[in-house]
């Protein structure tokens, strides 16, 4: 089952961020987590939380987790995770739909009788910002 584990926690991450419950990432992330992007950084689960406040300028944001690879040694992963992240805002009374191409790097190591990610970093690929035409 142990293979399982990674796919699990993306797929939590991606509905803590996006249900803006953040207080909830302490269940799948070590106290002192490293995170870390262009433009900004964390070295603990506090921290990290701070900076995801950020997202409460966007109405609604949707992390569509894809690929994943990686590999185990013993009760340590590392890998790659893939990820379409869209976040909808209003600009000029226009909705809008900014979209990124991600490439999560996950460490992810056992705690106690549960696994946690201990180091995540993200790579966005590419990234486009366009009005959003509705219904």
């Amino acid at each position: 089952m142990q293979e399982k584990i990674p796919q699990q926690l993306a797929l939590l991450y991606a509905k803590y961020v996006d249900d803006k419950e953040f207080d909830k990432m302490g269940a799948i992330m070590v106290d002192d987590v490293k995170m870390g992007s262009h433009g900004f950084g964390s070295n603990t689960l506090e921290e990290f939380k701070e900076q995801l406040k950020f997202l409460d300028t966007f109405s609604a944001t949707m992390h569509l987790i894809g690929n994943q690879l990686g590999e185990w040694d013993g009760d340590n992963y590392s890998g790659e995770t893939y990820c379409v992240a869209s976040h909808i805002y209003e600009k000029d009374g226009v909705p809008h739909k900014m979209e990124m191409g991600i490439r999560y790097t996950d460490s992810i190591s056992a705690v106690g009788d549960t696994y946690k990610y201990t180091e995540r970093y993200l790579n966005v690929v590419w990234e486009q910002d366009l009005p959003l035409t509705m219904g």
